[in-house]
């Protein structure tokens, strides 16, 4: 069997690496292509393909490319197998090769894609569960023939996570430099520079002082948002409460960074430790919540990884119009809705932002417990199968359709 990974940006492989070894594993012939059209200067430099994980079963054959009309060409000379993507099949590359194309789910991006017809395009889609297969046919299977997206679509489990088995929680915190029995805070700082430039995030949220907010609310003429400034309702002021609450319980703060949103210098001030990503496999956010005691973020996708490692997640909740997000988002995903990702007690916690700088003064690490049936329900519900065998069900699922 030959497979084909695709690797457009460098952390794909914090998603694929899992399965780049399940494939090795097998000793099929596995090719990992590395887009090389990618920019390597800017903003988005850093996700330059340009490192390869070390895997445990083998090395796979590593090449570039140049765009999708250079592997469009690669391909037609010589077809691989199978077609393995984070992203819908492309056109330029469909017609030119008849290898079969399996499409993985990346994260929640998958229900709000803009290339709907890239679910008829794909020979498979592999959806983390049986949830999501729903979701897709609902937003998708309109577009084609009855059936035909649900059909295609296979609920496989998320093989990031297999990951998590490679992890010793022991060796992080030495390397870390974190006491053995003290309790982790992991903190994943609101994305100031990824997430659309608001009002409220440029002039309320983001200045470092109360006065700084105060004249932009004035010149601005937003009278709505003299309630935060009387607060004090900005990003320092919450760095500075999450920081209050781990030292009443006795708690390490280490924030998680990413190039693409540093943390400002009063977050590596207060915190204990700042790690970026460090690693692809396991991917550094697995390695931080091996350890951790509570994951605390705003609308983050890493509630999945917490939850499957049976940590609780608190998602501090901005209003909708404050973030600036298409309403499909808010509607399908960022939410506090009972029994969605970010609100399921016992596995997932949901707080609104404007409630949490008061609430972190009597909030405690056991009013956000984990439990074992919470934890149980919430991954079979949206992660899929709990048995760290995720990356075997997609290879299988790529094999029957190259077969």
């Amino acid at each position: 069997m030959r497979l084909a990974v695709l690797i457009l940006r460098k952390n794909y492989y914090r998603l694929l690496a899992p399965v780049v070894d399940a494939a090795l594993a097998r000793r099929w012939d596995v090719e990992c292509w590395h887009d090389w059209s990618h920019p390597r200067r800017g903003g988005k430099s850093y996700e330059f393909p340009d490192a390869v994980p070390r895997f445990r079963h083998g090395t796979p054959r590593v090449t570039s490319f140049i765009g999708m009309d250079d592997l469009a060409a690669r391909f037609r000379a010589e077809p691989p197998d199978a077609v393995l993507s984070l992203d819908p099949p492309d056109r330029t590359v469909r017609a030119a090769t008849r290898a079969r194309w399996v499409w993985l789910q990346y994260s929640t991006d998958i229900v709000y894609s803009d290339q709907p017809g890239g679910f008829l395009d794909a020979d498979a889609i592999g959806a983390y569960s049986a949830y999501w297969r729903e979701k897709i046919d609902e937003r998708y299977g309109p577009e084609g023939p009855a059936g035909a997206v649900r059909n295609k679509t296979a609920p496989v489990g998320v093989p990031e996570l297999d990951a998590l088995g490679l992890v010793d929680p022991r060796e992080v915190r030495h390397r870390l430099g974190l006491d053995r029995d003290r309790p982790v805070v992991v903190y994943l700082p609101f994305p100031m520079r990824s997430n659309p430039p608001t009002f409220w995030l440029r002039h309320v949220y983001a200045p470092r002082t109360r006065a700084s907010r105060a004249l932009r609310v004035l010149l601005g003429r937003r009278p709505e948002y003299w309630p935060h400034v009387r607060a004090d309702a900005g990003d320092r002021r919450m760095l500075e409460a999450i920081r209050a609450f781990c030292d009443r319980e006795g708690a390490a703060l280490v924030v998680k960074s990413r190039v693409k949103d540093e943390p400002p210098g009063y977050a590596r001030r207060l915190a204990d430790r700042v790690v970026g990503d460090e690693s692809l496999y396991p991917p550094s956010i697995l390695e931080l919540l091996s350890t951790a005691a509570l994951c605390v973020h705003f609308y983050s996708t890493a509630v999945f990884e917490a939850v499957y490692a049976g940590v609780p997640s608190l998602c501090l909740a901005p209003e909708a119009a404050d973030m600036g997000l298409p309403d499909l988002i808010h509607d399908l995903v960022h939410n506090g809705k009972p029994g969605g990702i970010y609100n399921w007690p016992g596995a997932a916690y949901w707080q609104p932002l404007a409630e949490a700088f008061e609430g972190l003064h009597r909030w405690r690490l056991a009013d956000f417990p984990a439990t074992r049936e919470a934890r149980r329900d919430y991954v079979e519900h949206f992660l899929g199968p709990d048995d760290g065998r995720s990356s075997e069900r997609l290879l299988d699922l790529a094999a029957t359709r190259a077969g």
